[in-house]
């Protein structure tokens, strides 16, 4: 398991209010799979500005999905280690 992904399984769990699977996977939707909405997103920001130290912004990252089901946390390790030193 990938530092990235670590930080964001903890992220992930640290933001969440719905129940969780207990295995979280990179193909999972933040939308279909882990129930998150755009509160919880914001929500998912902060925690992430708290375990990597610095400001977070993933803006680019929700553009970046031309569908709100191809937001998966596989794409968002793949975008956090482009902007940030995880």
């Amino acid at each position: 398991m990938s530092e990235t992904f670590a930080t964001v399984e903890k992220a992930i769990r640290a933001a969440a209010s719905n129940p969780l699977p207990e295995t979280i996977r990179k193909d999972h939707s933040f939308l279909l799979d882990l129930g998150f909405d755009s509160l919880t997103i914001t929500v998912l920001t902060l925690e992430l500005e708290h375990f990597v130290g610095q400001p977070v912004l993933l803006n680019r990252w929700v553009e970046s999905a031309s569908n709100p089901t191809d937001l998966t946390v596989g794409s968002l390790c793949a975008y956090l280690e482009q902007v940030v030193s995880v």
